[in-house]
């Protein structure tokens, strides 16, 4: 137990995630962006389920689905642009 003149720091952790294509492009020039998450949708037989008041699903495969996990299995929230956020209608 401190001192009563001791202070307790707690230091947060931030992760910076960003999948983008080779070419340097996060969207097509229509906005799509299914070559660089389609992975994250229609890739495998293994579900990730999200939490929050918009819950979403992930299917991929094992190998994908055990790193997402140790990915978010710590997250406290996902922090998204505002232009990615409005093209997947948030």
């Amino acid at each position: 137990m401190p001192a009563a003149n001791e202070r307790i720091t707690t230091v947060s952790q931030l992760i910076g995630i960003m999948s983008m294509s080779l070419d340097g492009f996060v969207a097509d020039p229509d906005d799509g962006v299914a070559e660089v998450f389609d992975w994250y949708v229609s890739s495998g037989d293994v579900e990730i389920h999200t939490g929050g008041s918009a819950p979403m699903t992930f299917r991929m495969s094992e190998p994908s689905a055990e790193h997402v996990r140790t990915l978010t299995s710590e997250l406290g929230a996902v922090l998204t642009g505002r232009r990615t956020f409005e093209v997947a209608q948030g």
